[in-house]
């Protein structure tokens, strides 16, 4: 075998050796931290719990949050006003709370306020400021259709926030490959932590999606002051609790048909971008 048949043999077998790796590759194992805070919310169809929970040092900053129970026995007995104390569990692709422990019971706060479905309303004309610095208003978008969801960037939890985002950069490698849709669609995340997503740090997130700047013209990253976003997020379905002063961080992402009237409501994180593209094509050009 000659210099050059054995060279081609090699990379041969190079790429067999890591796709075989690639098949056999495990799961990152999985995390856990002790999760300490109070119940506002119970929802035992969805299967969640909104809990208002302290800091996880060196991971994660206090948030209030709906969060999958993976005990289904807890919902007998979880109630608003409660303290406890649970795992918070952090897979490769999911996060969940299990081993809860409730410590003490309390006056429940007030339940977390929102201004119901925004379906088939006309989004008002809020104000933000987007990764540039530069203020935006929701009016300019009049003409295309807008894809809104809501993130902070300093999220952790995969089925969460960094979720979101990858769906969004996979619907926009799909827009971008249809001409059509590519001129008459926009996509919009807006941070529930204006407080620490300042602009710069907008952008730096955002390049890591987007890929270059330029393509903040498809894609923009923004926020505004907390009462700014706390407008916007209620008006697309997030609430608001009062007490703590907190969006609570569920997952909203929203379609706003090009005559500025919300077309569809995706919650939570099961939809697929597939399903987005499907109904950005089908949805009535400007």
């Amino acid at each position: 075998m000659n210099a050059q048949r054995l060279l081609a043999a090699l990379a041969a077998l190079a790429v067999v050796f890591t796709l075989a790796a690639c098949r056999t590759s495990k799961p990152l194992p999985e995390q856990r931290f002790d999760l300490h805070g109070k119940v506002i919310a119970v929802d035992a169809k969805a299967g969640t719990v909104t809990l208002a929970h302290d800091a996880i040092p060196g991971y994660m900053a206090a948030m209030t949050m709906d969060y999958p129970v993976k005990d289904k026995w807890a919902f007998d007995v979880l109630k608003p006003g409660q303290t406890v104390q649970a795992t918070l569990v952090v897979a490769s692709e999911q996060a969940w709370i299990e081993g809860i422990g409730i410590s003490e019971q309390s006056k429940p706060s007030a339940a977390p306020g929102g201004a119901g479905s925004p379906l088939g309303r006309e989004v008002p004309d809020f104000a933000l400021v987007n990764q540039d610095g530069k203020r935006i208003h929701l009016g300019q978008y009049r003409g295309k259709k807008l894809l809104v969801t809501f993130i902070y960037t300093r999220c952790p939890l995969p089925n969460y926030c960094p979720l979101m985002s990858k769906n969004f950069e996979r619907i926009l490698s799909d827009v971008r490959a249809n001409q059509a849709l590519a001129a008459s669609t926009h996509l919009l995340s807006i941070s529930i932590d204006p407080a620490y997503d300042t602009p710069a740090v907008l952008r730096e997130y955002g390049v890591r999606y987007v890929g270059n700047p330029p393509a903040f013209a498809e894609w923009e990253f923004a926020s505004g002051s907390p009462e700014q976003v706390r407008k916007v997020a209620e008006f697309f379905g997030l609430k608001y609790w009062t007490e703590g002063g907190q969006i609570v961080h569920a997952l909203v992402t929203a379609l706003v048909g090009p005559d500025g009237k919300v077309v569809q409501i995706y919650s939570g994180n099961d939809w697929l971008p597939q399903q987005v593209v499907s109904e950005l094509e089908s949805s009535r050009q400007p």
